[in-house]
């Protein structure tokens, strides 16, 4: 990593601005401790399939994939998944500025999921520098499309999350007419849960975190969704709930990003939009809340999933 000296660098540097660690990279340690951790406990406890690829030809890029993590009375199905019934669909797709972080360590909040009877998708994807963010955003639809199937096949409401970077990337599904392009209803939508996003990219352009992403400022604002016009956002996602939420300790640039964008939602016609800052926790803990069932973003989540099936 580059030696940060811009205010750019530090504003979208979110490890920086964490109270609980005297370093950045000890937050970040800490976080991928925790994370890495949690994950693989789910991977030995509960029943899994792991690394279902999402291209398989040949040419697939690596990391294209998505781990599945089953209720835990799913056990009695194996291997005949195909008979499960999960109460809702939870979709991950993990964070780390599009060039870092992987599926083996996002599973970490699995076990809770499970737990409540909600099936896990943790989304994997491609990174840079080996890819573009253009075919980063084209893998996390077809991913999409391959969960969205399934769950039109079982009944069941998908509700997705991202987080920082990958609530940026989950902001990216509201862009795409679904009943068009792949004939999946819009009722299949349970909800979205953006936690700690950025959705203007233009900011990071001259900072050190574009170095491997190569993004021009038209590449930067093409995949930023503040600048997406109202017509390029399919309507039929208009009532959808969306949450948008940021941490305490978030920089104050991911607190405006998160307002503006929520407000945004509102203006174009989006009629059940959230905007919420959790307190005492930051870029990093507030998804290792999702680790315990009883933490303030947990309750969120599975309180509004729990009232909307």
């Amino acid at each position: 990593m580059s030696i940060m000296t811009t205010d750019a660098d530090y504003q979208y540097s979110p490890s920086r601005w964490s109270r609980r660690f005297e370093t950045g990279d000890k937050v970040i340690a800490a976080f991928v401790q925790a994370t890495t951790k949690a994950t693989e406990s789910a991977r030995t406890t509960i029943p899994c399939l792991l690394n279902w690829g999402v291209d398989t030809t040949a040419s697939s890029l690596p990391n294209h994939a998505i781990d599945i993590y089953f209720p835990l009375t799913t056990k009695r199905f194996f291997p005949k998944i195909d008979m499960i019934k999960p109460k809702a669909i939870f979709v991950f797709i993990h964070g780390g500025y599009w060039q870092a972080r992987s599926r083996h360590d996002s599973g970490f909040m699995a076990k809770t999921m499970s737990d409540a009877q909600i099936l896990t998708a943790v989304i994997d994807y491609p990174i840079a520098p080996q890819v573009t963010i253009d075919e980063i955003v084209a893998c996390i639809e077809e991913s999409f499309v391959k969960v969205l199937q399934w769950a039109m096949e079982l009944s069941t409401k998908v509700y997705i999350c991202g987080h920082s970077a990958g609530a940026h990337l989950a902001s990216t599904l509201l862009l795409i007419d679904w009943k068009t392009k792949y004939n999946i209803e819009p009722e299949i939508f349970g909800g979205f849960f953006l936690i700690s996003g950025i959705y203007n990219l233009t900011p990071l352009v001259p900072t050190y975190i574009n170095e491997p992403l190569g993004m021009t400022v038209a590449i930067a604002k093409n995949h930023s969704p503040l600048y997406r016009d109202s017509k390029d956002y399919w309507s039929a996602l208009k009532s959808v709930p969306i949450f948008c939420i940021c941490a305490e300790y978030d920089p104050t640039s991911f607190h405006d990003q998160n307002e503006q964008y929520g407000s945004y939602l509102k203006q174009i016609g989006y009629d059940n939009i959230t905007i919420k800052k959790l307190d005492d926790c930051d870029h990093f803990d507030i998804m290792e809340q999702l680790i315990e069932r009883d933490q303030p973003l947990t309750n969120i989540i599975l309180s509004f999933i729990e009232n909307s099936i």
